[in-house]
């Protein structure tokens, strides 16, 4: 075991992060929290979809994970005591492919996860103002959905109650080195010596990794968030069908995930925005007086083989990296997980196939 009460420095203040840094000073660490942007969540993070989600497109240990994931994001509602309210008002998807539905939902069904398929009449009630109803869909009752900048600013201020050093606006230039050991960073404000050093940089790790010959493969996914004024809600719950990825995160706030593609002038983002509106008003009644308010370019870190990088580097001590996709999903399970191996050197079961040593 490391130094009694260790000082640990969490480089990167989204959700990731922030959720390191809680859950390190609720186990006695020193926490210093850094990021180069003068307020929390200002990258991948503040443009996410943020629905806390099971996939069915990995391995069963990760679909395993994800399920850990939604049961530790209610411990951290409970640890809040009421200043987290995620909306778990479910899920419902379906693809194009009926056949695909099905399959999906079995492969969900054979992991463990709780999901059921609903058939058209069931779909009507749970949406009413669904126009083009599928044949069946997944209803995964349990899955739910948060304002991720808000919790990511949450969790900051209760680990800085707790005791935790947060120094937004401070970049992390490089990290400090002693032969093969990581002794702390280096930031526009000066140096600070650490026990661990914990990156949760996003695509931003790379770079910081780079000097140490540490392979981290993690590629820059951009991806658009639309938001949509409403006069009224007219979606109950998360849909994830064939066009589009929406949500109610208010009475008068709808938000739509889509894939960036070009700036093109046929696929600009605006032009995606354009057409997911459109979308809208056919397939949603109640839809027809909703506009466009804002559009959202975020880059997501996702590693190459698409599963988190959790854990220790090889050959590299006092290092520990944290990058995921999915992170608002993982944000919670990562924070718990990742602080009990860094204050304890012991590794969790639970992350042992997400290790950065996989790449080299």
């Amino acid at each position: 075991m490391i130094s009694k009460s260790p000082h640990i420095v969490v480089v990167g203040a989204g959700i990731v992060g922030a959720s390191l840094a809680y859950h390190l000073v609720r186990k006695n660490a020193r926490v210093t929290l850094i990021d180069k942007a003068p307020n929390s969540a200002s990258g991948a993070t503040e443009k996410s979809f943020a629905w806390i989600t099971v996939t069915h497109d990995a391995p069963e240990t990760y679909i395993s994970l994800r399920q850990q994931a939604i049961a530790d994001w209610h411990r951290v509602e409970d640890e809040l005591k009421g200043q987290l309210n995620v909306d778990w008002s479910g899920a419902l998807t379906w693809r194009e492919d009926p056949a695909e539905t099905v399959r999906m939902a079995g492969k969900l069904i054979n992991s463990g996860y709780q999901v059921h398929l609903v058939d058209q009449q069931q779909i009507r009630l749970l949406e009413p103002n669904l126009k083009i109803v599928p044949a069946q869909a997944i209803l995964a009752e349990n899955e739910g959905a948060i304002d991720a900048r808000l919790t990511t600013e949450l969790l900051i201020t209760a680990a800085r109650q707790a005791g935790a050093d947060c120094q937004l606006g401070n970049e992390v230039l490089s990290l400090m080195t002693n032969g093969s050991r990581i002794t702390g960073v280096i930031t526009a404000n000066g140096k600070i010596t650490a026990d661990t050093v914990v990156l949760a940089a996003g695509v931003n790790t790379t770079t910081l990794c780079q000097p140490l010959d540490v392979t981290l493969p993690i590629n820059i996914s951009p991806a658009i968030l639309i938001a949509f004024h409403t006069p009224h809600q007219f979606v109950n719950r998360i849909i994830s069908n064939p066009f589009m990825d929406i949500r109610a995160a208010s009475a008068t706030l709808t938000l739509s995930a889509a894939e960036y593609t070009d700036e093109s002038i046929e696929n600009n983002p605006q032009a995606i925005a354009q057409r997911s509106l459109e979308q809208l008003k056919a397939h949603w009644q109640g839809a027809g007086q909703i506009n466009v308010t804002n559009v959202m370019i975020g880059k997501r870190p996702i590693p190459q083989d698409g599963l988190p990088i959790i854990g220790r580097t090889p050959h590299i001590e006092g290092l520990y990296v944290s990058v995921m996709h999915a992170g608002v999903t993982l944000a919670a399970v990562a924070g718990r997980l990742a602080a009990g191996e860094i204050l304890s050197d012991q590794d969790d079961f639970l992350l042992s196939s997400y290790r950065p040593s996989r790449f080299n």
